[in-house]
């Protein structure tokens, strides 16, 4: 159960620090880039299930 809660609080804090970061300029665009790069791996990975 202990580990379960730690878990539970690194998630929640991950989701804090990410709000606070993407409040400035350069936090918006490094998760822009950092979208983009996901998209474009997500789509080669369709890509190639589907072929």
């Amino acid at each position: 159960m202990g580990k379960f809660v730690g878990a539970f609080i690194g998630v929640i804090a991950g989701f804090v620090i990410a709000h606070v970061v993407n409040r400035n300029p350069a936090g918006h665009e490094f998760f822009a880039r950092a979208n983009a790069t996901l998209d474009t791996f997500v789509a080669g990975v369709r890509d190639g299930y589907r072929s």
